[in-house]
């Protein structure tokens, strides 16, 4: 949904306007989760580094007790509602048997799928699944008669492109498996057929991650053209994210969103799902207030994921064993992320064996109760019960609206200002400076788009 800002409107008509932009199912299924995993496994598992070469061996890839249930339970057990899995990260090797490359598992002496068995343990544990495709890839820059940057013409490509002895020729010639064609250069189409295996393999996605990183330096183009609409055809209920149309990134990973943390985003240019035309940077301290608004050409939903891993690195070092996040830091995090209108992608890295460590179990384990403890129970119906947090929500399947609040508590009989804040969005978490145990709690709205029915709730959360 674009909403077109003219240069005749001024400061009122851009705020009705702004009230009037809505997410879509796909959006608003995405922020309900608030609690997303992210997995980071693959050959920097064994070799201790964070960006593969590319031409890493893939006999190191061998773990030897992989237990993606073991994952799942964890997750599941710690509110998380849905996983995303590293299929390819940046060094090209592929966690599932790619018809495409031999730079894969099959070429390990491991030799099985984990896509797989991340798919089939998140099913059983009811976390929907996600992957991460690189766009960048070493072992395509750097292995010999690879595509990335080759310098290769764009011609006219069917999808999926059959390999000699495809397992797959015959649902492709019954239609059971659908073709697309596109025009595009060697790397996209690559890219494309990797997409293809992993959004007709591994049942329903829910999420395909992207990021901008650029470990290669060289000139490849991306046809996110291309790549958004094969997604969008074969996973119409996937959100497509920070490298894509649905969902952005925060803009740092350290796990906190903006104090002021705005879906309805301005753009500038001509609408499309393909550029980054954000008014302001992905990293700015603001990026949809009024002031970035009146520069807009366009207005659309695009909500903020909060990146993040609980070990210092995002793959697994046994050196970092000592550095797993405490639980206040985790709820701190949670508090400055899923209580700032945005989603927390928490990144938890398996091991060698292929499982999570014991201490990143218990940690999530702590988290999860943590959770529960302080969030999954309204005290409003308790009062004077002792709270020392105020959680705002909005129905943000209308909109995103509250610009400014307050919220009064009644102690001792009297009205006293105890929380102030900006915007709302799907959940406001606001820490009070000390417990208190009032009477009575209320919320003035000082500022909004439109109308803006708010949830209020009160927690005590044991961490603060």
């Amino acid at each position: 949904m674009w909403i077109e800002i003219t240069p005749d409107d001024g400061p009122s008509e851009v705020r009705r306007k702004a009230s009037t932009v809505r997410p879509s199912p796909r959006q608003v299924s995405w922020q309900r989760q608030e609690l997303t995993a992210f997995v980071h496994f693959g050959p920097n598992t064994f070799t201790g580094l964070e960006w593969g070469t590319g031409l890493d061996d893939p006999a190191v890839f061998d773990p030897s007790g992989l237990d993606c249930g073991q994952w799942a339970k964890a997750l599941a057990g710690a509110e998380f509602r849905s996983v995303i899995l590293t299929a390819k990260h940046h060094d090209g090797f592929c966690l599932w048997p790619s018809r495409y490359l031999e730079h894969t598992v099959a070429a390990s002496p491991f030799r099985g799928d984990v896509v797989v068995e991340l798919a089939t343990a998140a099913e059983a544990h009811g976390l929907a699944l996600g992957f991460y495709l690189s766009p960048a890839d070493l072992h395509q820059e750097k292995a010999a008669g690879g595509y990335y940057g080759n310098g290769s013409p764009v011609v006219e490509s069917v999808i999926p492109t059959l390999v000699k002895g495809d397992d797959r020729a015959s649902l492709v010639a019954s239609g059971e498996l659908p073709v697309f064609k596109y025009v595009v250069d060697d790397y996209n189409l690559f890219y494309l057929n990797q997409l293809y295996e992993l959004l007709t393999q591994y049942g329903p996605i829910a999420e395909v991650w992207l990021d901008g990183a650029n470990p290669t330096g060289t000139a490849q183009a991306y046809d996110y053209g291309a790549w958004f609409d094969l997604i969008r055809r074969l996973a119409p209920e996937a959100t497509i994210a920070v490298g894509g149309p649905d969902v952005r990134w925060v803009g740092n990973e350290s796990g906190y969103a903006r104090d002021s943390e705005w879906s309805v985003v301005p753009f500038t240019g001509v609408p499309s799902d393909l550029g980054r035309s954000m008014v302001a940077g992905a990293v700015a301290e603001e990026v949809a207030g009024l002031s970035q608004l009146l520069e807009a050409d366009y207005l659309r939903w695009y909500p903020a994921e909060v990146d993040v891993s609980i070990r210092p690195g995002w793959f697994y070092h046994a050196e970092e064993d000592d550095e797993v996040k405490s639980v206040p830091e985790l709820l701190d995090i949670y508090r400055k992320s899923v209580g700032r209108n945005a989603v927390l992608l928490l990144n938890i890295p398996p091991d060698r064996r292929g499982l999570f460590a014991e201490m990143d179990v218990a940690r999530l384990t702590e988290f999860g109760a943590a959770v529960r403890t302080a969030y999954g129970v309204d005290l409003s119906e308790s009062l004077p019960a002792a709270i020392n947090v105020v959680a705002l929500s909005e129905d943000i399947t209308q909109g995103q609206q509250v610009e400014s609040f307050v919220v009064d508590a009644s102690i001792e009989g009297e009205w006293v200002e105890i929380a102030t804040g900006t915007t709302i969005g799907h959940r406001r978490l606001l820490p009070l400076a000390m417990p208190i145990e009032p009477t009575a709690v209320r919320l003035r709205i000082l500022s909004s788009r439109a109308e803006a029915p708010v949830t209020l709730s009160l927690h005590l959360d044991p961490t603060l």
